[in-house]
């Protein structure tokens, strides 16, 4: 258990560094090539759309075994993502092409997460101990850990952040080809169910994915957008960052135990309305002059929002779904992040250029008490 838990701890970390640029640090960058706050959303969000056009034929694929496997589509994507990173420092000069080449980064990272995702519930539904929870808790600290690195960077360099981007890639396509299973299910080669049919299928699931969505846009909005909210509530961009990579650890690692006594549907209730409170210091912080103390305790309400509502998003997803569409059960859940990314993406740059931060976080504070309402709805139990 102990060797198999630390190969998908290393696999799901280096997998958050690259993404922390992604969710965390492409406002940033993109503003170093003179791209406008609106720009960048408008990048990011077509970025997010092209992975979730990309997103559910891999995940089809993959359940299906025949041309795409979880190893063949994991180092499939990392491989894309060293090209990227590779070709995009040779194309500085031209804007257009520095966005193309990071909406296509945004794309290949996000499409690839249903699928190192799933490595872990293959053996988990293959009977191998293996504590998934756990594997994800280091994946935060990762992320910590790069968060820091990459502010670092940033003051010196931008564009050097590249080179972690691509370092990381690399890193994942070896541990891919090394780690990742040639199949996706267990037994035969079976085809599932079409993703249209999946709708149709999980109906409590996909209540519970309208609810994410919609709980998720105020999330991404503040991390996509960290920037131009430190600069009204104050705060150190990247210490905030990873202090709640930080604190999700803990949370995320004794995850595996705590579901043993307490349901995943309650405890992903009780972690959605924390995000309330979370986005209410930081609305707090924007209109008042309480303190910066505010912002570094909204990020660290992490541990019991974001830290709780991710394993047990997954878990509940793996445990509604049959074993034929395990992937496109993940699948469901990170097309309805990438959705609500490039609303936060898309809107999100508007507001902030239109409205301000003040006003942006309000609508975050009232979007999220929608969505907790329809998570608390997705994940009720079913009539006898």
């Amino acid at each position: 258990m102990v060797k198999r838990t630390a190969k998908l701890s290393v696999l799901f970390g280096f997998y958050w560094i690259a993404a922390c640029m992604v969710y965390s640090y492409a406002e940033l960058f993109l503003k170093h090539f003179g791209f406008r706050t609106d720009q960048v959303g408008m990048i990011m969000a077509l970025g997010y759309l092209a992975g979730m056009i990309v997103q559910p034929a891999l995940a089809q694929a993959a359940d299906r075994e025949r041309r795409v496997t979880l190893r063949s589509g994991v180092a499939g994507c990392a491989a894309v993502g060293v090209a990227i990173a590779i070709a995009m420092p040779l194309c500085k000069s031209v804007l257009p092409v520095v966005a193309v080449l990071f909406g296509a980064m945004t794309c290949v990272t996000l499409a690839s997460q249903p699928l190192v995702n799933a490595v872990g519930f293959h053996y988990i539904n293959c009977g191998e101990p293996l504590d998934y929870s756990f594997a994800r808790g280091a994946a935060s600290v990762a992320y910590a850990l790069a968060s820091l690195l990459f502010g670092w960077i940033a003051k010196s360099n931008v564009e050097a952040m590249l080179w972690v981007y691509l370092a990381v890639n690399a890193a994942i396509f070896l541990l891919a080809l090394w780690f990742a299973p040639h199949r996706s299910g267990v037994g035969e080669i079976r085809s599932g169910s079409s993703l249209f049919s999946i709708i149709r299928r999980y109906p409590r699931l996909v209540l519970f994915c309208v609810g994410y969505f919609v709980l998720n846009v105020p999330h991404m909005f503040i991390n996509s957008y960290l920037a131009s909210i430190t600069s009204v509530t104050g705060g150190d961009m990247s210490v905030m960052i990873a202090l709640a990579a930080v604190v999700e650890f803990p949370a995320m690692m004794a995850y595996s135990h705590v579901r043993r006594r307490i349901p995943d549907r309650v405890l992903l209730v009780a972690s959605a309305s924390v995000f309330l409170l979370k986005t209410g210091l930081l609305l707090l912080a924007a209109t008042t002059s309480v303190g910066v103390w505010t912002v570094y305790a909204s990020f660290a309400l992490q541990m019991l929002c974001y830290a709780i509502f991710v394993p047990a998003s997954s878990y509940y997803a793996n445990d509604i779904a049959d074993t034929a569409d395990q992937v496109k059960g993940q699948m469901l859940l990170t097309e309805s992040g990438l959705l609500s990314g490039m609303v936060s993406l898309l809107f999100g740059g508007l507001s902030i250029e239109h409205f301000g931060v003040p006003f942006s976080l309000l609508l975050c504070e009232g979007l999220t008490a929608i969505g907790v309402v329809l998570v608390a709805l997705g994940v009720r139990k079913p009539k006898r």
